[in-house]
Formats: C-alpha cells, sequence, structure tokens
C-alpha cells in the first residue's frame, strides 16, 4: 500500500491562507498532495523504491490520508488485502509471476492492467 497504491494523490480545499516555501495559497485554493512521492520519500524511508513486505520501524504511509480526511475504509482495505494474498497462497502453491505485467498510469486510479501468473501443480 506504500509501494503500489492505487491511488497516488489527495485534493484538498485551502480553508484559511497558508504560506508554504515562499508561496502562499489563499484561502478556497485546491491543491492535491502527492502521495505517491510521500510515500516513497528517501528522506523517510531507507531505499524507498524497494517493495519489502518486512519493512518495520517507518512512519505511517500516506495512501489512506490523515487525520479528520483519514479514510473510513482504510481497515477494511487492508484487512481485505491481508485476506486475499492468505487465500491465493492457500490456493496456488509457489504463485510467481509469468510474464509483464504493465501498470494504468499514475494517474486516477493506478494497478496493473494484467498480472499473468504460474505455479506449480
Amino acid at each position: 500500500m506504500r509501494h503500489s497504491p492505487i491511488s497516488n494523490s489527495l485534493l484538498r480545499t485551502v480553508t484559511e491562507d497558508v504560506e508554504f516555501a515562499g508561496f502562499v495559497f489563499p484561502a478556497g485554493t485546491m491543491v492535491m498532495a502527492n502521495t505517491a512521492a510521500a510515500n516513497r520519500d528517501p528522506a523517510i524511508y531507507d531505499d524507498p523504491d524497494r517493495f519489502a513486505i518486512t519493512r518495520e520501524g517507518s512512519p505511517p504511509i500516506l495512501t489512506f490520508g490523515a487525520g479528520v480526511h483519514f479514510c473510513l475504509g482504510a481497515n477494511l482495505a487492508r484487512l481485505e488485502i491481508a485476506e486475499a494474498l492468505t487465500a491465493v497462497t492457500r490456493r496456488i502453491p509457489t504463485p510467481r509471476r509469468n510474464g509483464p505485467s504493465p501498470w494504468k498510469p499514475f494517474v486516477g486510479l493506478s494497478g496493473p492492467t494484467t498480472l499473468p501468473i504460474a505455479f506449480d501443480t
């Protein structure tokens, strides 16, 4: 969910004038936070482009937003992916990628367009 999230940005409206990096965002301005870049910030994550399912000690990811804008479905999404991976690995021993898995553009919702797999029977 940090490495390759389905959504890569958050849209927010500035509620009061805010200065950031020398630029003033007037109240009412819509801004888009690039969570994909934040989730791979080398100042925060060691080797940020490496997929490491056992990575420990990292700060929270921004995939589900934060604060009052935290996604209500975040826990359900985590549970669904954990259950899906458990079911797949129980039913398909030794799954492995068997060909390219191109990704949709990082605009809107992303993810693989195809995911060919092979497995031992």
